[in-house]
């Protein structure tokens, strides 16, 4: 005999048809966000960052201007963002005060990858919500670890507020 839930609704669900919906919804999820925005004045570093992850859709920008047109262009397939500090036009601050100021930083990591490590550098980034800086020169396995790591982490919590809002629904419409 399957293991069963009854929910307050009545109709049984099995665990394993909730399991199975939800990494269905997961892998749906993961799916839909699943390119990178990649941010830097130099070509090498935008082409070995895009090279190691490959399995994602890349989207570059060599300054921050393009990287906020890029952003708003692919914001709802975006996973995450690597962003430079030092770039022409639009430094890497620019772009994350764009984001805080538009509510994105919350719902799209934002990854510093930057040669500037200095302690005002790091406690800006990370005061405007950097999920993590990471600094130039770096182990690319390192740092695809530490991306993925924060990226999982995030779907995680989108894939956790929309249960709760869609549960927060049920008991409103019960009301």
């Amino acid at each position: 005999m399957a293991d069963s839930v009854i929910p307050a609704g009545g109709d049984t669900v099995y665990i394993s048809e909730l399991f199975f919906s939800e990494n269905t919804k997961r892998e749906k999820n993961m799916s839909e966000r699943n390119t990178l925005l990649i941010v830097d004045d130099f070509e090498f570093n935008r082409l070995m960052l895009s090279d190691t992850f490959s399995d994602c859709a890349v989207v570059e920008a060599e300054n921050g201007e393009k990287a906020i047109e890029e952003f708003e262009r692919y914001k709802d397939k975006l996973c995450a963002v690597l962003l430079d500090i030092m770039m022409p036009v639009m430094d890497g601050f620019g772009v994350l005060e764009y984001l805080v100021e538009h509510n994105y930083i919350d719902d799209i990591p934002v990854f510093i990858i930057s040669a500037d490590t200095s302690d005002k550098s790091l406690s800006r980034a990370y005061d405007l919500g950097a999920a993590d800086v990471i600094a130039k020169p770096f182990n690319i396995r390192f740092v695809r670890r530490r991306i993925n790591n924060i990226i999982e982490l995030y779907d995680q919590r989108r894939q956790l507020k929309k249960i709760v809002n869609e549960q927060n629904k049920i008991i409103e419409n019960r009301n």
